[in-house]
Order: structure tokens, then sequence, then C-alpha cells
């Protein structure tokens, strides 16, 4: 009942926040450029469909296989990415406009009369100036968004790391969201990926899918091909929360991938050893306490002079994650922001927004995610799979 009352918030919020953005772009658009008669007509009914499209096409994806929800999402979503950046770029045309109405009024430009033919042509320019930036800037999204995967190479040092695990690498992907824009096809590639850097480890950062098991399950069944030497690791993120967190732990397990819920593995090279942990996600408890990230189980009662690398999901459980001694925290769920200038608005929700970070004693690497969510678009960001090695 939780995960049903979450859904029903999420998408009534949604709709009356892209219902209001679209009133707004009908105003710019077609209101305020004099479009008439058949024209304004095909204009109205088309951002009344593009409004409706969004949820519903959500809604459908939920019951409809993903041969058949997959085209109706990526045209919602692609249109999604083009709304937004549409509703900024003339929002900010606006506040320009409103500088230039206030200085007016302290100047001798407010004695003069408001040429509406003049007023009409700037809103047309405007609109057609927007359109025309916009998608470009979506074209460049899309193609960035459906290359390979970049690998990121980074180097962490861990002090007082066992001669040993020098060199010792961790290969992390995140935030795949399988059912959105992510298919099975897709997810081969980066599985093969994967492989072919020949990981020590591999770390899944949670947000694997948006769907049930019984709708999704043949469409992640490459995950089973993950080959590491020290074995495959994951954490749930805020999505699964979403899609039946119990199935998809179970059906994940059953592929050979060990699931940290809320606890900590020691991983071996003769006797040397370090621990590997992971929590639940950050917003878990909301569908009950037996889900709450749990850092003192995960963390607490491990040999301090050991190193501690912690996988979660979203960047700010850095901040708990030091006060148990943690050296390393693996993360994702930002995006890297996917699209600029909306990174931004990640700032509101998490102080952290890609890359390495040092948050006192504890190391901070947030991937910028090996899918995306929502629109097929990547500007500022790029897919990533992260490979740390130790040093």
């Amino acid at each position: 009942m939780q995960k049903i009352m979450s859904f029903i918030i999420f998408i009534s919020v949604a709709t009356l926040i892209i219902t209001s953005i679209h009133y707004y772009l009908w105003v710019r658009l077609v209101r305020d450029t004099g479009l008439e008669g058949m024209y304004k007509n095909i204009a109205t009914y088309s951002i009344k469909a593009l409004t409706i499209s969004i949820p519903v096409s959500v809604l459908l994806s939920r019951m409809l296989p993903p041969s058949i929800a997959y085209p109706l999402l990526w045209g919602s979503f692609a249109w999604l990415g083009i709304m937004m950046w549409l509703f900024f770029s003339l929002l900010s045309v606006d506040v320009i406009k409103l500088v230039v109405f206030i200085f007016s009024k302290f100047s001798a430009a407010n004695d003069e009369i408001v040429d509406m033919e003049r007023r009409r042509f700037m809103s047309k320019f405007a609109a057609a100036g927007a359109s025309a930036l916009v998608l470009g800037l979506a074209g460049i999204g899309v193609k960035n968004y459906y290359g390979h995967a970049v690998v990121k190479k980074i180097k962490v040092l861990l002090t007082g790391l066992p001669e040993t695990f020098k060199g010792f690498r961790i290969v992390q992907i995140s935030d795949l969201h399988i059912g959105e824009m992510m298919t099975g096809a897709k997810l081969e590639k980066i599985v093969e990926q994967v492989n072919s850097l020949n990981p020590d480890l591999i770390a899944i950062t949670g947000d694997l899918a948006d769907g049930s098991t019984s709708q999704l399950l043949h469409e992640v069944t490459s995950l089973r091909d993950l080959k590491a030497k020290n074995g495959v690791y994951f954490v749930t993120g805020n999505h699964e929360y979403y899609s039946g967190v119990n199935s998809w732990v179970h059906e994940i397990q059953k592929m050979g991938i060990k699931v940290l819920n809320n606890e900590n593995i020691k991983i071996k090279n003769g006797t040397d050893f370090f621990y590997i942990a992971g929590v639940t996600d950050h917003e878990a408890k909301r569908f009950g306490s037996e889900h709450a990230p749990d850092f003192n189980r995960a963390l607490s009662g491990l040999e301090k002079d050991k190193k501690k690398i912690l996988l979660a999901h979203q960047p700010l459980t850095v901040k708990e994650a030091s006060e148990y001694g943690t050296d390393l925290v693996l993360a994702g769920h930002t995006h890297g922001g996917q699209i600029w200038p909306f990174h931004y608005l990640v700032f509101l929700q998490q102080p952290y927004l890609k890359g390495l970070y040092q948050f006192k004693d504890t190391t901070l690497y947030v991937n910028q995610g090996t899918g995306c969510w929502g629109p097929p678009m990547r500007v500022g960001s790029f897919n990533e799979i992260t490979e740390v090695t130790l040093a």
C-alpha cells in the first residue's frame, strides 16, 4: 500500500507541475505569438496531447510489455527534456524582459506608446530562437546517451592498504534504470564493457530497474554474465522500492550477485583482507523500518586497522559513513545532473554531484549513472562505468 500511495502522490504532483509548464508554453508559443485559425488550433491541441502523454505513458509502461512500452516512453520522455529546456529558455527571456520593463519605468521610455506589433514580433523571434536552440541541444543529448558508456578510470589512495591489494580494481556501474530508456540489448553491451576490464570486484550501486520482476526480469538476464574475481555486489536504490524490492532482491541473488543489505563481508587475499559493506537506500525507511539503512549493523565492530569500503546509493550517506571510520564510499543516484542546467536542482537534495570528494577522513566517489532516467539525453554528463584502482 505504501508503494502504491507513493506512486499516486508522485504522479499527481508531477502531473500538476507538467500541466502548469505546458500552459506557460501555450501562452508563450501560441497566444503571445499571435497564431490564428487552423495554426492556433493545431498548436493548442498538440500541446494538450503532449501534456497528457507523459503521465499516460508512465502509467501504461507499468502494464505493457517493454517492447510496446519503450517507444511510448521514448517519445514522451524525449518531449519531457525538450519541454523543460523550452520552459527555462523562455522563462529566462521573460526575466530579461521584466528587468528591461522595470528599468524603463525609471527612464523616459515609460512615456512611449506600446507597439503591439513590435511586441508580437519579439515574441515570435524569442519563440523561434528558443525552439531552435532547444532542438539542437536535444539532438546532441540523444547522440550522447546512445553512444558507448565512458569508462572513467580513477585511483584512490587508502593509507595502510595491504601491499597485496595495491592495484585492486573495482568496477562500478549504477542507475541502469532497466524499463525506462535502458533495454536488454543495451545492457548486454554494458556487461561486455565491464567484463572487458577484467575487474577484481564489481559494484552495482542501486536503481537497477523501474518496473516489476514479472515485467522486466527477462531484460536483465545478461547480469548473470558479469564476471569478477572477488564477486559482484549490489545495494538497493530508491527505485527498487517503487518496483517491488523484495522480488528484485530475490531475483538478483539468484543471478549470483551478492546483495549487501546492511551488512559487510571480507575480501581476502591470503591472510590480508578489507571489508566491503553496503547499506539500503537513504529513503528506504519510508517503506518500513525493516528497510531502513543501518550503518551500525553494516559498519560497527569491524577491525579498526582494516580498510572499509561502503556501497551506498545516495552520496549524502558519506556523512554518516564517516562516523564509522569508512575509508571509501561508492555512490550514484545523481546521474551527474544528466542534463545541463538541471544539475543545479540536484544540489537541493544532494551536496555531491559527480566525481571524487573528501569528507573528513572518508573519500567519496559519485558515479554519473550508467543509464538515465526520464529524457534519453545527456548534456554536461555521460553514461559512466567507473574503474576504481586502490593505491
